[in-house]
């Protein structure tokens, strides 16, 4: 087992604890190591240490975009003329997030979730504040990417709403000046791996066509609003330099988070640092005397804008850990509920 090449695809000590003595012993003879790096209807593409190969999943693993994400980890066997999946080793973390009633998986085993969005009409606070209650959900560090800087006449208008949300972590980039892709240089340190998330067109494959030197598709901005075209259709895992470990995924418009109750309250703690200081323990926040949300809100502490955000994700959440608890007719009482 040749660790050196393994920890330069993001291979740690988390995952070599989970191997067997026997699948140690048996590791690049009978089994071998492999992080996955695209996903296809029928197969998969890893990485490991003899290279990129193609594995075909058990039936035990299907439909394998249920079961398997970019950047997992998993043994393999050699079966005749491919190898096939054996075993999917646990990850560190998994992003994931509620499609069309079911949990679509995004990316596993991230260091860095990087939250790419461009100083245009694009720009929308209330999907920032979704793609930071995901990253703390998974435990993962969010780091936010203003992009289209040379298009934009005053960014300050787009950094003001970014730096309420008190991440530590903003940088400000320009396709025209490459100068400024070297903010991200911080993060290039071999086994890292990172997501890059946010809607179509904002970015995303430029920033990553910059940093590996590749060419990923990209379109032009159009004319008409800034906006650019949006090219990725799945999502792959790539390394760039220091063997840093880049995950694209196509664009997300629409963001619900399962069992985020935590994450949420992480991600707005003013609120919550606020309900914490309410007269009564009960209180909802309407007309009860000495409620700190109302008299944040009367004084401009908080917008009514940023509260209605927090409420209706907290319903969201609240509606969902619903949906897989309740039976059919309490279900549907509380959709007319959430409604409301």
């Amino acid at each position: 087992m040749n660790i050196s090449k393994l920890n330069s695809l993001g291979w740690s000590s988390f995952f070599y604890d989970q191997l067997t003595p026997i699948e140690i012993a048996a590791t690049n003879k009978s089994i071998f190591l492999f992080r996955i790096i695209a996903i296809h209807r029928s197969r998969v593409v890893a990485v490991g240490e003899a290279g990129e190969v193609s594995i075909i999943a058990l039936e035990e693993f299907q439909p394998i975009s249920q079961f398997i994400a970019v950047g997992d980890w998993v043994i393999g066997e050699a079966a005749y003329e491919h190898y096939r999946v054996v075993r999917l080793l646990k990850s560190k973390n998994r992003v994931e997030r509620l499609s069309k009633g079911s949990m679509q998986l995004i990316a596993a085993n991230l260091d860095f979730l990087w939250i790419v969005t461009s100083a245009n009409d694009e720009f929308n606070i209330k999907r920032l504040q979704r793609y930071l209650a995901m990253s703390h959900k998974f435990n993962i560090e969010p780091v936010i990417i203003l992009t289209k800087l040379d298009l934009c006449k005053n960014p300050s208008v787009y950094l003001e709403q970014i730096d309420k949300l008190n991440v530590k972590r903003v940088h400000c980039i320009s396709k025209p000046d490459l100068k400024s892709y070297e903010q991200l240089d911080q993060y290039y340190v071999s086994g890292n791996s990172i997501a890059l998330v946010g809607s179509s067109g904002v970015g995303k494959s430029t920033i990553i066509n910059v940093i590996s030197n590749s060419n990923l598709p990209t379109k032009n901005i159009r004319e008409s609003d800034d906006k650019g075209q949006h090219t990725t259709t799945h999502r792959e895992l790539f390394y760039c330099r220091n063997n840093v470990a880049i995950i694209d995924t196509p664009g997300m418009r629409e963001l619900h988070l399962v069992d985020a109750e935590v994450a949420v309250k992480k991600t707005f703690d003013d609120i919550n640092t606020l309900i914490s200081q309410c007269k009564f323990n009960d209180c909802s926040h309407s007309s009860e005397p000495g409620c700190a949300i109302n008299k944040a809100l009367k004084s401009g502490v908080i917008t009514e804008k940023y509260y209605a955000n927090y409420l209706k994700i907290m319903r969201e959440d609240s509606f969902y850990k619903h949906q897989k608890t309740g039976s059919r007719a309490e279900k549907k009482i509380y959709r007319n509920i959430v409604k409301r």
